[in-house]
């Protein structure tokens, strides 16, 4: 082999999995590898079966499973004693004429049987999907997946799993051939238009029942004086033959049944019920957009407030609640004040980030456009689901005034132990609320900057693997879209900006909210966001006492 046989899996893969639920690993198979399966297909004429063909058109495929970089990520996900749960087969072509790309779920129970868990510092990955390219996908078609959709607590809607509105949720990695794509088995996958040659196998841990069942044996003499239901119950362990037991709490019997998903129909009440769209996509991403919640009079009237607020810096008192505090980022201030030599040019800039508070107390009429953010219908609506009843704001709010050159943000506040779900409701403590009063464009080109996010990373079980001023540039980073007038929504996913490189302002007016469990006292002074307050300022006279 080559020096693939030394690869193993590495830090930012065991982060990308645990979060997105799938890692990309370039150029496993050589040149000839690839050219040495795609000719059996070609002498076969067949699409499966891969294992059983005669020989030596058998041999590449059987090698495979012994191939020494699958073999270890198999290992290391599976753990030993791993298996082939369904043969190598080639991925079908979409069907024609779909609009969307359906996503396959599996059998129900297969989220039981094949999840993903991580406890107690031990993953437990029952089952993975193994995609290997054999030619490059990309332009006919690919692979689709629904990135943090193996840690979901809800259930996809209808529409979503059809492939009707793929909700902004879905990544088609591009492969070369050779390359691996391992995913968790119950992460969502669609097929877009003609992958071309994609093989498709899947794993399990040695503590899972297969699909096929197990092999049968012979039961024991006791176990014919068990009744049906009785031998069901014991008859995997006894003779690899079971059965489904039913139970009215009166009597049970053998049916046949399968375990069907949660119902999108949660337990809550019309004040607080979710759409199921927005629950879906908060509960796999971590985050939520709601488009165009501002008119764009009400976007000029909050872009005028800040004018004014700018034009009137020269006149206000140090410590006034509206005068800018420039916030420097953490990469900066605990490396002497001198960006780290590896910093990423997502993150460095000329300008510390500039910020206005006192939003609320802004003389007449530019307070006005705030205020309307305070308890608007569409904001008390989601944050009753998201906080429960009786949240509230738990910091004065901050206005983002970046020009060009001002520095991002590095990777912080993944908090996954803060989120739980209980009744279909998403029980977290903090929420912000980020108001977009200028466009912020997608990805990461020289027009762009602004909130960016580890989708999924509020479920994660692994600390950020790197350091602050390179964590910024993690494949699973990901930066949404965002218009003036669009209302975003993040909690304990792991966030930050990127350096603003765009001609115009950024302008981002964020509310800090929180259940009605964080302990807040009135006329509270202290507000996190600020410089000026921050005990690691060395002007802060507080810092200074200590």
């Amino acid at each position: 082999m080559t020096a693939n046989e030394n690869r193993k899996m590495t830090a930012d893969e065991d982060y990308g999995f645990d979060v997105a639920g799938f890692i990309h690993v370039p150029r496993v198979l050589t040149a000839a590898e690839v050219a040495a399966c795609s000719a059996a297909i070609d002498a076969v004429g067949r699409d499966e079966g891969m294992l059983e063909w005669p020989t030596p058109h058998c041999d590449p495929f059987q090698a495979l499973q012994a191939h020494p970089v699958l073999a270890s990520y198999l290992e290391t996900l599976c753990s030993s004693g791993y298996s082939l749960d369904k043969p190598p087969a080639l991925v079908a072509d979409a069907s024609a004429g779909t609009a969307g790309v359906p996503l396959s779920t599996g059998a129900p129970e297969d989220r039981r049987r094949l999840r993903y868990a991580n406890y107690s510092d031990t993953r437990e990955c029952k089952g993975l999907r193994i995609f290997l390219a054999l030619t490059p996908t990309g332009k006919g078609g690919g692979v689709v997946l629904v990135p943090a959709s193996h840690n979901r607590s809800t259930e996809a809607p209808a529409d979503f799993l059809a492939g009707a509105d793929d909700l902004g949720m879905t990544e088609e990695p591009v492969l070369e051939a050779g390359d691996l794509l391992i995913c968790a088995a119950t992460t969502l996958w669609g097929v877009r238009g003609r992958p071309g040659r994609v093989i498709e196998m899947e794993y399990i841990s040695s503590r899972v029942r297969p699909t096929a069942g197990v092999p049968q044996i012979e039961a024991p003499e006791w176990v014919a004086e068990l009744t049906p239901e009785q031998q069901a119950v014991v008859g995997r362990r006894t003779t690899g033959r079971g059965g489904t037991v039913i139970s009215d709490g009166e009597r049970t019997w053998v049916a046949t049944a399968e375990e069907q998903p949660a119902s999108v129909r949660l337990n809550l009440d019309e004040n607080s019920q979710p759409d199921p769209d927005e629950l879906w996509f908060w509960d796999v991403r971590g985050y939520l957009v709601l488009r165009g919640v501002m008119d764009e009079e009400w976007i000029a009237a909050a872009n005028l407030a800040i004018d004014a607020a700018l034009e009137m810096q020269a006149s206000l008192p140090e410590g006034h609640p509206s005068r800018i505090e420039e916030v420097p980022e953490q990469a900066l201030r605990e490396n002497d004040w001198k960006w780290p030599e590896d910093t990423s040019p997502r993150l460095a800039g000329e300008i510390n980030r500039p910020r206005i508070g006192g939003l609320y107390q802004l003389p007449k009429p530019h307070c006005e456009p705030f205020r309307r953010m305070i308890g608007h219908p569409a904001i008390v609506k989601r944050l009753n689901w998201m906080l429960g009843y009786g949240f509230r704001e738990s910091t004065e709010p901050m206005c983002c005034v970046y020009p060009k050159g001002t520095t991002g943000g590095s990777l912080h506040g993944q908090t996954p132990g803060a989120y739980t779900v209980y009744n279909g409701r998403q029980l977290v403590e903090q929420t912000n609320v980020a108001w977009a009063l200028q466009d912020e464009s997608p990805g990461f080109g020289e027009d762009s900057g602004g909130f960016l996010c580890v989708p999924g990373s509020h479920k994660a079980n692994y600390l950020i693997p790197r350091g602050l001023s390179t964590s910024i540039d993690l494949p699973q980073v990901y930066k949404p879209p965002m218009k003036a007038g669009d209302v975003l929504f993040f909690g304990g996913v792991a966030h930050g900006t990127t350096a603003w490189r765009s001609e115009r302002q950024r302008r981002t007016t964020i509310q800090f909210m929180g259940s009605s469990n964080i302990a807040l006292s009135p006329g509270k002074k202290e507000v996190g966001w600020r410089w000026s307050s921050d005990p690691n300022n060395p002007s802060n006279p507080v810092a200074a006492k200590a």
